[in-house]
């Protein structure tokens, strides 16, 4: 059997004020798409729920790496290799 297929993308989060009263949510992009996929932002209401799905897909990451932001920032900005599960895991494709 071989081993998935994987990709070299760069991942990038984003600490942002979204709604009234505006609250803190985290928005998750890769690019570029890899041949024959595309990839959408996903956004998550939480650190925490952000920092669960960056474990699940990827195991190890140390959510050390995310940086605090105060206002709207990047907070993680790193090339990464990914296989067309741990994409689907992030919630980046279908």
């Amino acid at each position: 059997m071989s081993s998935p297929r994987t990709y070299i993308v760069r991942l990038v989060i984003q600490r942002v004020e979204e709604g009234s009263p505006p609250r803190p949510i985290y928005r998750l992009v890769a690019y570029p798409a890899p041949p024959g996929m595309s990839l959408k932002p996903v956004k998550f209401s939480s650190r925490e729920k952000l920092v669960e799905h960056l474990r699940a897909a990827l195991p190890g990451f140390d959510h050390t790496r995310l940086g605090t932001a105060l206002n709207t920032q990047i907070v993680f900005a790193e090339d990464v290799e990914l296989n067309n599960a741990q994409l689907v895991g992030l919630g980046l494709a279908h």
